[in-house]
């Protein structure tokens, strides 16, 4: 089955904060019908994060035929989690996860493995499922092994599947077709964007950062820089082959995810379309 072709609201983050009602509707007249979002204020806001009650979110959904797929949010904990549940149960919103997470130690890493496997229980008790999106950090090594598979040996199957930025995990010096490949059926979503043919920086960023040195939030940036990002089908990336594995694999969306653009946040996703329209395997 063809991966149907979904965007991540933060590409057009700064229009959402000016009006989310109306960047949902642009980019849903672009064609993007498949709606993840971002949110950092669960403890204020049950939903997508400015201020759009469920009510008035189906209502834009039935008016623009989009659907919300899912959402990365933060925080998720006992004092949220319900709330949460109760507002994408309503709206439909199938996966819920976060969009990044920092380890100090091992022990660190199996803790946060627990907290996944509690959401993920908690999510699939209400038809819902937690995912794991990763950024380059989750590619070094603890214990002799890529955080990112510590975390898929040490979460249950029925509760915790995953995102795969295929971008950030190429800039964590792997092949992004051997990780789906070894995610296997817990591959769910495929975050999408390129890297640019003009950048000055290394593509593994292994190279300018210490893999010894565990990446925590606050070392996290300053060697990605902003004109590494380009939009779908400008850059370097073999998307065709990505698509590809992810369909044999069974991923259901790939999500446009854009960090930066040298463009206006609607143009650049609007780029982003018109490519995707030109790749094999993909329905909207």
């Amino acid at each position: 089955m063809a991966m149907k072709v979904g965007i991540q609201l933060y590409s057009v983050r700064d229009e959402m904060a000016k009006d989310p009602i109306n960047a949902i509707r642009t980019v849903a007249g672009l064609g993007y019908k498949n709606l993840e979002f971002a949110s950092s204020k669960a403890d204020t806001d049950p939903g997508v994060g400015f201020g759009v009650d469920a009510d008035t979110m189906n209502a834009l959904l039935a008016e623009t035929g989009a659907k919300l797929i899912s959402g990365h949010v933060r925080p998720i904990n006992e004092d949220t989690i319900d709330a949460l549940i109760e507002y994408h149960k309503k709206v439909g919103t199938k996966y819920i996860g976060q969009s990044s997470d920092f380890y100090d130690s091992y022990e660190h890493l199996l803790e946060r493995c627990e907290y996944y496997n509690w959401v993920g229980k908690k999510l699939a008790e209400n038809g819902m499922q937690f995912l794991v999106h990763n950024h380059y950090h989750e590619f070094q090594k603890l214990n002799g092994k890529e955080v990112l598979y510590h975390i898929m040996d040490n979460t249950d199957p029925e509760y915790v599947s995953f995102e795969l930025d295929t971008f950030w995990a190429m800039r964590g010096g792997m092949d992004p077709i051997e990780v789906m490949k070894r995610l296997g059926s817990r591959l769910k979503l495929v975050h999408q964007k390129d890297f640019s043919k003009t950048s000055t920086t290394p593509i593994n960023l292994w190279t300018i950062k210490d893999p010894n040195v565990l990446i925590t939030r606050e070392t996290f940036g300053g060697a990605a820089q902003p004109t590494d990002f380009c939009e779908i089908g400008t850059g370097i990336m073999d998307i065709q082959s990505i698509i590809n594995a992810a369909n044999e694999l069974g991923a259901e969306y790939i999500v446009l995810e854009q960090d930066w653009t040298q463009l206006t946040q609607m143009e650049s996703v609007k780029i982003s379309m018109e490519a995707f329209k030109k790749f094999e395997g993909l329905s909207w």
